[in-house]
């Protein structure tokens, strides 16, 4: 549940060495590419930020296919990164298909960041934004998160052809701290709730159902979540709230001298009950609303159209590199409790923009830059992984 800022949404400059890239897969003997595997990635990545001074660390990835078992046995990813004005982010995830010999799948994530430039405009879809007061700092301030979120996956339904349902159990921790960095500062200025920081400690349950034909290069089918998460001041929680989250993609794709894959996302929240700021819903980041600055816009709820064209235009099989590259396009809102949802058909924020990808080593990794335009200004974005 905590508001996690993604560092690798700056430019990369030195992204990764293909030789120590391949001298790292282990392919055991009879092995096939995706059969009876394990395959290992690390990329060095170095940046510079005029905010956040030249950043440095590493990503690794580890894929396990042993025991033919779809789409993984286990997948784990390690980052760390730090600058030279006192950033520094620390994120582990690991997610196995069969836990202690069960059909539950299991996915844990912990993760720690500083932040020296994180983003506050106040709350609601018309919140002020000037571009000068952009430039002196005055949507800045300095915070300290970490949290851990747990999520287990039980079957509920599944036939190979058709799709798996899965019926979700959550749980998590985490803990934001803000410090203001300068007195003329709309944090400052206009203190949210939560100003001085907390935990939140949540259960959760919720439903998944899932057909698409890959979980990280999908063409076909359809996926859907419903999350339900509720904080309660029995957990020790500094702020008491709920949480519910929807979200619905699909795919499909046709052929016009490449194959084109049309990916659409639409994802809803609410946030309701003692909320701090940074547990609001939000928009802007490097998976929604790409080309806003982060948390350009906050409510209570949100909703988000997402639409990508994807298609891969040439490679080299013998290496197992291919490229390709994306179109997209972002429309969605905020709402607050003053306005909740009467103005559901009008005030949509939009953004566009395109991107390339780049398939290293397993068709499951696959690195992504975007490029996003809005009204106001345009970002660019680095990242592993489509973003739905």
């Amino acid at each position: 549940m905590n508001r996690r800022f993604r560092p690798i949404a700056l430019i990369i400059l030195a992204l990764f060495t293909v030789p120590a890239l391949l001298k790292a897969q282990q392919l055991p003997a009879g092995g096939s590419q995706q059969q009876n595997v394990v395959k290992n990635a690390f990329l060095p990545a170095v940046s510079y930020n005029s905010d956040m001074g030249l950043i440095g660390g590493g990503i690794y990835n580890r894929f396990d296919y042993r025991g033919n078992v779809k789409p993984f046995r286990s997948y784990t990813q390690a980052t760390v990164l730090g600058s030279t004005k006192g950033f520094f982010q620390l994120r582990l995830s690991y997610d196995r298909t069969h836990s202690f010999g069960t059909d539950i799948r299991s996915h844990i994530e912990a993760n720690g960041s500083r932040i020296f430039e994180n983003n506050y405009f106040g709350v609601g879809n018309g919140s002020e934004f000037i571009r000068d007061q952009w430039d002196n700092q005055y949507y800045f301030y300095e915070s300290v998160s970490a949290g851990i979120d747990y999520k287990a996956r039980k079957p509920l339904y599944e036939r190979p052809a058709r799709g798996r349902l899965d019926f979700l159990m959550l749980a998590g921790s985490s803990y934001h701290l803000p410090y203001i960095k300068q007195q003329q500062s709309v944090m400052n200025l206009n203190p949210p709730r939560g100003i001085s920081g907390g935990w939140t400690n949540y259960i959760g349950t919720g439903l998944l159902w899932e057909n698409r034909d890959s979980e990280f290069n999908p063409t076909t089918g359809n996926y859907l979540e419903l999350d339900l998460k509720y904080a309660p001041k029995f957990l020790l929680s500094d702020y008491a709230l709920g949480i519910a989250k929807f979200e619905y993609r699909q795919y499909f794709h046709f052929h016009l001298i490449r194959d084109v894959v049309v990916a659409n996302r639409l994802a809803m929240r609410h946030a309701g009950g003692d909320v701090p700021y940074w547990e609001l819903s939000y928009l802007g980041d490097d998976m929604q609303m790409r080309g806003y600055p982060y948390f350009r816009y906050q409510g209570n709820d949100s909703i988000v159209h997402s639409l990508e064209l994807r298609t891969w235009l040439f490679g080299f099989p013998k290496y197992g590199v291919k490229f390709g590259g994306q179109l997209f396009m972002d429309t969605g809102r905020v709402f607050t409790a003053e306005n909740n949802f009467s103005d559901l058909f009008r005030g949509y924020k939009q953004t566009f923009g395109f991107g390339g990808a780049m398939s290293l080593f397993s068709p499951d990794f696959i690195l992504r830059g975007d490029i996003g335009f809005s009204n106001e200004m345009h970002r660019i974005y680095v990242g592993v992984g489509y973003i739905f």
